[in-house]
């Protein structure tokens, strides 16, 4: 009982679908056309024979049917041409040609889906640019982890060599300032951490100043009052020298004055105070041309935005400085410890168990 039309519906589903779309229509034009009017004009030839009205009814027959056939065709036409581009188009995409698109500007089924079909082209092309983009930058990283797998190994020995070199000739100042150099570059260019204690951005501290000695030989004395409990306290690393630098390179004089160069650090409250202060050249802050270039642009905005990147706007650095009486500089930042730093959010600013 229900075989018959599980086979019809087979026969218009798959059987119409194997064929092309102008056998379809040719096929729907026979049956819903021509065949009713055949039949209508034997029905009327059966029953009046050959008169004027079946000669009228063949004439009408055969009008009907141009009429119908003209229709067909022009259906066939607005179907087939937008199918036949859009298999056109679809071709050369899959050869690869995607500046390519449909653009079908009419208002219908077939409209919808090339604008879809279009739409897809674009999101495919926009996402194999930002692979191409992805790749490169990954090969470009690739390359830069390559050297700086490379490079510091190289400039260790190298470093190592030069000291060596240097100890053989009995050359003290040199072999500790190469070593100095060793160790600075070995705390920035390895250490990845982004926090490290303060006796570690000390001995950095140190290690820098080490090096600038032998270029300002007898320019400048360092002071350290550093208590012992502080030590272990965390920060950002590398806040202290880009200061330290601003003090030997601006505050120092060039006619064989030692100025004092004073590194402190102390606990207020839950926050902590570092300060790097020298009795320098110092400068006038309200003659904008007279303020170091590292005071008044990268070096302290490099400070300031860092701190301000990991703590609140409550923390920061300040600078003060007199022409003749040195310049102070002051970091606050939130006392932190190992245990703080575990337990801080993933991502975003760093906000200290401490803060308030």
């Amino acid at each position: 009982m229900n075989q018959e039309p599980l086979l019809l519906q087979k026969f218009t589903m798959v059987g119409l679908r194997n064929l092309k779309i102008r056998n379809r229509l040719m096929i729907s034009y026979m049956i819903s056309t021509i065949f009713p009017l055949f039949f209508l004009y034997l029905y009327t030839y059966s029953l009046y024979g050959i008169t004027a009205l079946t000669g009228k009814i063949l004439v009408m027959v055969f009008l009907m049917s141009i009429v119908a056939l003209t229709m067909t065709f022009y259906t066939y036409l607005s179907i087939s041409q937008p199918i036949d581009h859009m298999v056109e188009t679809c071709r050369s995409i899959s050869e690869g040609d995607l500046d390519t698109r449909i653009q079908d500007t009419a208002n219908d089924e077939l409209a919808y889906l090339s604008d879809n079909i279009d739409g897809m082209i674009t999101e495919i092309q926009l996402l194999l640019e930002q692979h191409q983009e992805s790749e490169a930058k990954k090969r470009e990283l690739e390359l830069k982890i390559l050297q700086y797998q490379i490079n510091p190994h190289f400039l260790f020995n190298t470093l190592n060599t030069l000291r060596l070199v240097a100890q053989m000739n009995q050359d003290k100042v040199v072999a500790d300032g190469i070593l100095s150099l060793s160790e600075l570059l070995k705390n920035t260019l390895i250490n990845n951490q982004e926090f490290i204690t303060i006796q570690e951005e000390i001995d950095n501290l140190k290690h820098y100043f080490s090096i600038q000695s032998i270029r300002y030989a007898g320019s400048f004395h360092v002071n350290y009052d550093i208590p012992d409990e502080l030590n272990e306290y965390l920060l950002p690393k590398l806040l202290l020298q880009p200061l330290a630098e601003n003090s030997v390179l601006h505050g120092t004089y060039n006619d064989g004055t030692i100025i004092e160069i004073y590194v402190s650090c102390k606990e207020t409250g839950n926050d902590l105070l570092l300060e790097v202060r020298d009795e320098g050249k110092g400068f006038d802050m309200s003659d904008k041309t007279s303020v170091p270039k590292g005071l008044g642009g990268i070096g302290s905005r490099n400070v300031n935005d860092r701190i301000h990147l990991y703590f609140s706007g409550n923390y920061g650095l300040t600078v003060n400085s007199s022409p003749g009486e040195g310049t102070c500089c002051q970091i606050r930042i939130p006392s932190i410890s190992a245990d703080d730093l575990k337990t801080s959010t993933s991502g975003g600013n760093y906000v200290s168990g401490n803060n308030r």
